[in-house]
C-alpha cells in the first residue's frame, strides 16, 4: 500500500490501538505510548500491506503486543512498598477530620505495590481498568475460577495493610 493510504489510514489506526490499550491499561499516558508505538511499527511494515483490512488486524495484533511488552517492562521495575510504619498513626486522629478518598486511594495503591507481580496486574486491571473477571481471564488467558481466586488474595492483602495502616476499622 501507498504512503498516502497510510496518511489517510492513520487517525482510524490510532483510534483501533487506543481501545486495545484502554482495554489493557486504565493509564492514558500508557495507552497513548501504546499507539504511537503500534503507528510506528506499522509505518514499518506498511509497504507489505495489501489493504485496509489487514493493516486493521495487524493494527490489533500489534497494540496487544505492544501492552504485553509495556506490562512487562513496568513488572521489571522495583514496586514501591506501603511502609507500615511510616502509616503508624490513623488518618482521623491527625486532624480530627474523615480521611479524604484521596488519601485512602493512594494508600490502597501502596499496598497494591506490595502485592506479588503476577496479582497486581490482576489488581490492575480489575479495579483501574473496571474490568470484570471474564474479561480479565480473556485478556490474560489464565481460568476464569484462577482469576477470582488471585483477585480475592490481592483484596484479602490490601484490607490486611489497610487495617495495619489504620485505614479502615475492622
Amino acid at each position: 500500500m501507498e504512503q498516502k493510504e497510510f496518511i489517510r489510514l492513520a487517525p482510524q489506526l490510532r483510534g483501533r490501538a487506543m481501545t486495545v490499550a484502554h482495554s489493557f491499561f486504565a493509564s492514558e499516558e500508557e495507552a497513548e505510548d501504546v499507539a504511537q508505538e503500534t503507528l510506528i511499527r506499522l509505518w514499518k511494515a506498511w509497504e507489505g500491506l495489501t489493504s485496509a483490512e489487514e493493516a486493521e488486524r495487524l493494527t490489533v495484533r500489534v497494540a496487544k503486543y505492544e501492552c504485553i511488552n509495556t506490562w512487562r517492562r513496568e513488572q521489571s521495575r522495583p514496586h514501591t512498598s506501603l511502609s507500615l510504619a511510616q502509616e503508624a498513626t490513623h488518618p482521623m486522629a491527625q486532624n480530627g477530620q474523615p480521611m479524604e478518598g484521596d488519601e485512602l486511594s493512594e494508600a490502597i495503591r501502596r499496598a497494591a505495590g506490595t502485592l506479588p507481580k503476577s496479582e497486581a496486574r490482576l489488581w490492575r486491571l480489575f479495579a483501574e481498568a473496571g474490568m470484570q473477571t471474564a474479561e480479565i481471564s480473556a485478556i490474560t488467558e489464565i481460568n476464569v475460577r484462577s482469576v477470582s481466586t488471585m483477585l480475592s488474595h490481592a483484596r484479602g492483602h490490601i484490607y490486611k495493610l489497610l487495617k495495619e495502616g489504620g485505614y479502615i476499622d475492622g
